[in-house]
């Protein structure tokens, strides 16, 4: 009995080190960074022309990449407080860092060749292909679980689809990638990004638990996905660094968190969900997410094959500000929406 309560103490000290750790340093490092971009206007975001026309006056003098610092504080708790020999850690640290990588490019492009749209979408969709690829052939040398070929669907006691390999490696991809790419195209207002990214963390830390321990994974009938558990404190890190980011972003926005943020976290996003085999119940949490990608392939392939726009403008979030909606309104209204799917999402689960 002692053991298990030591044992939960520890657990918890560890916890609230990542998430206090993360946080202070992301919200130190942030702080230094806003006025030292006061100082050099050249790192300021950049405002389309084609985007809502209030965003031009109420958006500019903005500082940009403030998610580098959410990478900073993730990754420096990582290295103090979590089991970084753990190679499921190490996975997610990689994709996490190399994802940063193409989203710090991107906005480089953009600050220093007053480029909007930053480089090519197809040449960025082939490198994040590649290295999602390499990450899937890293998952299947920790544990087989991650060769099978299969996709869990969690009704009744649990059931498994057969996709092949080619399928399943392209399956992969599309949630890893799609996610990231999703969770970039929501970042457009003030805090918008950051509420639905940490409740999607809070729910990734429940599916953690459940499939890291062997009993819960019985009584839940969900596959057992050995040492991932540590896993918890790295979405823990990423919470606390994702605050000290949203202290900074509320409305009015002090910092923006740029590509080097956003697809950074939605590329771990979708990885811890396919490390624990819950993709479907991912999917439902997200939905947000899905729903802003999803408008703008509906708006990009409407105008391109009828000349027609769905949507007054996309991604979604500017159809409502287009319809009149003030923009904490339309904030407050996503961050509603996204905690009814992470709900919904969490009683699938549980039945």
């Amino acid at each position: 009995m002692l053991t298990t309560i030591s044992l939960l103490q520890s657990l918890w000290l560890k916890s609230f080190a990542c998430l206090l750790s993360s946080y202070l340093i992301g919200f130190f490092s942030i702080k230094k960074y806003i006025k030292f971009a006061h100082a050099n206007p050249k790192f300021f975001q950049p405002i389309r022309d084609s985007g809502p026309a209030s965003h031009l006056l109420t958006k500019q003098k903005t500082p940009t990449m403030g998610g580098i610092f959410i990478i900073l504080a993730t990754l420096a708790t990582t290295l103090l407080f979590i089991d970084f020999s753990n190679r499921y850690i190490l996975v997610v640290c990689t994709v996490f860092l190399t994802f940063a990588a193409i989203g710090l490019t991107d906005d480089l492009m953009k600050l220093f060749y007053k480029n909007t749209k930053g480089f090519r979408g197809s040449f960025k969709i082939i490198i994040q292909f590649t290295i999602i690829g390499a990450a899937f052939l890293w998952l299947g040398s920790i544990d087989e679980i991650h060769f099978g070929n299969r996709v869990f669907l969690p009704f009744g006691h649990g059931h498994w689809i057969h996709l092949g390999i080619v399928l399943y490696v392209l399956f992969v991809t599309f949630v890893i990638v799609g996610t990231s790419n999703s969770v970039n195209l929501t970042d457009g207002l003030d805090g918008l990004v950051s509420v639905p990214a940490l409740i999607s963390l809070a729910c990734l830390i429940l599916l953690i638990h459940a499939s890291s321990t062997q009993e819960l994974a019985k009584s839940f009938y969900v596959p057992h996905v050995k040492f991932s558990g540590e896993l918890i404190f790295f979405c823990i890190a990423l919470i606390g660094a994702i605050l000290a980011f949203l202290t900074f972003n509320l409305k009015p926005a002090k910092i923006f968190m740029g590509d080097v943020g956003s697809l950074a976290i939605g590329s771990v996003l979708g990885l811890i969900a396919i490390i624990v085999k819950q993709e479907f119940i991912f999917f439902v949490i997200s939905l947000l997410f899905v729903a802003e990608a999803v408008s703008v392939i509906l708006q990009v392939g409407s105008y391109k094959l009828r000349k027609k726009r769905i949507f007054l403008m996309a991604p979604l979030h500017h159809h409502f500000e287009k319809l009149g909606w003030d923009e904490q309104k339309v904030v407050r209204r996503f961050w509603l929406a996204s905690a009814l799917f992470a709900v919904v999402g969490m009683v699938i689960f549980l039945l």
